[in-house]
């Protein structure tokens, strides 16, 4: 894992107060060991940096980094040769059908820690450091927290049922497409659902093989899938990439697996088949764009219009009649080639800081062939082991991921309307202080309102 660095062009005191002097948890600790220092500028002992980013996070002129300043300037390759830029920017994605071909879930980064000898990370869990990160008392990492987002989990893991296919019960309901859409979706949102939206099945977002390598069976006659958005707790998941933020992940996961499982029943009772799905079957960001819940971001992740990316994917395949959604943009692409807040923010330096676009990443669980940002998800999950959790600071730093004031619906209106002034809102995002870690402590103080499932 690189180091942070700082860049002594962009490190201002005058504007910050020294905060990230005053944020590091090692500084705290031990007032005789610096892990980070300020004589005019910040500068970073790399042998007491526990690498927690903190600074990074909390510098409000962006001058603390996980790569070299020599990276950060490299020269651009461009990828449009044979494609305008204004095409790529109002499409849902554009394939190369030479290099795209359908993906394997044993491909997945998930599945190569349990089967791929040759991956450094083999066999070594998510959680496998936790009792490790414990004993050194880190701020923000304490048997509570960890606590917390193991139950989170408990929901997702433990509930068999959904992801069980279910055949249809007697005799199918009589009921005009249009409005039993409506129904279903209405269904769904009473089950949990922030965002629902219907779409034809295209083989070639469905998984070859399935996470152990078996064949990935779907059968043919369910042609339709429901695609679902949950939304996560913004203000624990702010605290990433502390446990807290954690807890958010699992908190969506357990609640998208009882939303999964309640509509495939509903969906039964109606007389129709259904099989649920959470990550498995198949690409869920394609399918979730295919359906109008969003558009693709830098970070590889769905962004919605109305929650940003502060949301998680689950899916039903059917063979009820329904109409079908559809995509939708609102300036996401376009925007993304201007702001670089998810690939600041994260502290593996995974994601891409090039303004344009590629056909391929940098790893085997990249699946080439679109155009698009790849992340290289090699490195970003050996990050989540060493800091005995998953991270979502790529989520919570986005400048889409906002609650619903009317503030943020204007600046989504221009971002859609206006694009030319994007330099702008990234600006007034980091003016604001927004996608910065918040302080997991104010989990626990305040009273906290219930997170009603919508």
């Amino acid at each position: 894992m690189s180091p942070l660095v700082v860049d002594p062009e962009l490190c201002d005191p005058k504007y910050c107060e020294i905060i990230c002097v005053k944020k590091c948890p090692v500084n705290k600790r031990n007032p005789d060991i610096k892990a980070i220092s300020f004589n005019g500028k910040a500068s970073i002992n790399t042998d007491h940096c526990t690498r927690c980013s903190l600074c990074m996070n909390n510098c409000p002129e962006n001058a603390i980094s996980g790569i070299s300043i020599k990276q950060m300037k490299k020269v651009e390759i461009d990828v449009f040769s044979n494609i305008e830029l204004e095409v790529w920017k109002k499409s849902d994605y554009i394939v190369n059908n030479e290099m795209h071909s359908r993906f394997a879930e044993s491909d997945t980064i998930f599945s190569r820690v349990e089967n791929d000898p040759t991956y450094e990370r083999y066999q070594e869990g998510v959680y496998s450091k936790v009792d490790e990160i414990l004993k050194m008392n880190k701020l923000g990492y304490s048997k509570v927290d960890m606590a917390l987002t193991a139950g989170s989990w408990v929901g997702y893991n433990k509930f068999p049922e959904a992801f069980e296919y279910k055949k249809g019960k007697g005799e199918k309901i009589d009921i005009e497409k249009l409005e039993l859409s409506r129904i279903v979706k209405q269904t769904a949102k009473s089950f949990g659902a922030a965002i629902v939206g219907i779409t034809r099945v295209k083989k070639e977002w469905l998984y070859t093989h399935d996470r152990n390598g078996d064949i990935n069976i779907i059968p043919e006659h369910l042609d339709n899938v429901i695609v679902m958005a949950i939304e996560m707790d913004l203000e624990a998941l702010q605290t990433s990439p502390a446990p807290i933020g954690g807890f958010a992940t699992g908190n969506g996961y357990s609640r998208m697996a009882f939303l999964q499982a309640s509509l495939a029943e509903f969906i039964k009772e109606l007389g129709y088949d259904a099989l649920p799905a959470g990550n498995n079957k198949g690409l869920s960001v394609p399918m979730a764009i295919d359906a109008g819940l969003g558009q693709y971001g830098r970070h590889g992740l769905l962004i919605t219009e109305e929650f940003g990316s502060n949301v998680r994917i689950c899916k039903i395949f059917t063979n009820m009649p329904l109409e079908h959604d559809k995509s939708k943009e609102f300036g996401v692409l376009d925007f993304c080639r201007t702001c670089m807040r998810c690939a600041q923010q994260c502290p593996s330096q995974s994601i891409s800081y090039d303004k344009n676009p590629g056909w391929e990443g940098p790893t085997r669980s990249n699946n080439p062939g679109i155009l698009k940002w790849y992340v290289n998800v090699e490195s970003c999950y050996g990050f989540w082991v060493d800091n005995g959790g998953d991270c979502s600071n790529c989520i919570s730093s986005c400048p889409f991921t906002k609650n619903r004031h009317w503030s943020h619906k204007i600046a989504r209106y221009f971002i859609k309307k206006i694009p030319f002034l994007n330099w702008l809102w990234v600006k007034i995002d980091h003016w604001m202080g927004y996608g910065k870690q918040e302080n997991h402590e104010n989990f626990w103080k305040e009273d906290r309102e219930f997170i009603h499932t919508r």
